[in-house]
């Protein structure tokens, strides 16, 4: 496929994001980043990005302000294929301590380099350029519940993030600045045999309605506010520590405040966790809708083999609904933290 033709391949999908993309093109003007929310993570788009409770550094993507999980640092990347040459990719880590939690995350919009042609070098002369969309994002949260009412069965996190966006195509490039905001809230309640959990969480993506101006001309920025809530009972091992079984259920809820060119979302997910170490996941989004959804698999390497360290593998399939994907996409992600 010849350079033009991928190019206009990528402007038609992101055109074609949802439903209404035809409308809100005429009524509001062009959207930036319409890509945003596609891919979560390799464990969070499992479940159809349904788990905002999901306490990975890449959850800092759609949650400003993550539960802790006690003092220690933790690294992440979170890889999708997406279509033809285009690639979405999620660099992440995150620094805790005690009730302070600071976050960082990178994702990435990239097509495959591409040979620069002209009328008088069609085979290409040699260079190359390529187009990138990024966020960046940097967040700061607390957790006020253990800090405030001294209860280890209660968390409650307060964050804040600032969005850097960037965009570069061939030798143009531009960025913008935003801040994001959010709230989680967890109750875990002990009984004999095993434990029940309830997380809620809020959180408001450019909630100061920035704009992004490329090439002179000036676009839209998502501004999603997703509340979510997440449920989770587990069954221990008797006279064994960690878990013999734990199951999740999680919904969430996009709303697209101001912006006409995409739908409302809705995202569902399930998960059962064996023995702590082998996890079955699938969820549905209506942003990203497919034949099958989004299945996928998890494996959790923790303490009792590593000592202070934990790794997490994640890997499953995301079904798209477009024109120019009809089939599932691999994705995956690779997780690593060290607890002090």
């Amino acid at each position: 496929m010849s350079v033009i033709s991928r190019l206009l391949v990528v402007c038609l999908v992101l055109a074609l994001a949802s439903p209404a993309a035809a409308a809100g093109f005429a009524r509001v003007g062009t959207f930036s980043f319409t890509w945003e929310g596609i891919f979560t993570g390799g464990r969070l788009s499992t479940l159809g990005s349904s788990d905002l409770a999901d306490r990975s550094p890449a959850t800092l993507m759609v949650n400003p302000a993550p539960l802790s999980t006690g003092s220690g640092v933790g690294l992440s990347y979170d890889h999708a294929d997406y279509f033809f040459d285009v690639d979405l990719n999620i660099y992440s880590g995150t620094a805790r301590w005690d009730n302070l939690r600071l976050n960082f995350a990178m994702q990435e919009f990239v097509i495959d380099d591409a040979l620069v042609r002209t009328a008088y070098n069609p085979e290409g002369t040699g260079e190359t350029f390529d187009v990138r969309d990024r966020m960046t994002v940097i967040g700061l949260s607390f957790d006020l519940g253990t800090a405030l009412f001294k209860m280890p069965s209660f968390q409650w996190a307060v964050g804040a993030a600032w969005r850097g966006y960037s965009s570069n195509f061939a030798d143009s490039e531009a960025d913008a600045n935003s801040w994001d905001l959010g709230t989680t809230l967890g109750w875990r309640t002990e009984y004999q045999g095993g434990w029940t959990g309830l997380t809620g969480a809020v959180s408001w993506q450019n909630f100061t309605g920035e704009t992004f101006a490329f090439d002179e001309r000036e676009s839209l920025l998502p501004r999603p506010l997703r509340t979510g809530i997440t449920m989770e009972t587990a069954f221990d091992r008797a006279g064994h520590p960690g878990d013999l079984f734990k199951f999740l259920l999680a919904y969430t809820r996009t709303f697209r405040l101001g912006d006409t060119y995409r739908s409302d979302a809705d995202h569902v997910g399930l998960e059962a966790l064996f023995l702590d170490t082998l996890a079955l996941r699938y969820g549905r989004s209506t942003q990203v809708l497919g034949d099958i959804g989004s299945w996928g698999v998890g494996v959790v390497l923790d303490g009792r083999l590593l000592g202070p360290f934990t790794v997490e593998v994640d890997w499953g399939e995301m079904s798209y609904e477009n024109p120019f994907i009809t089939e599932g996409k691999t994705i995956w992600g690779t997780r690593a933290r060290y607890s002090f």
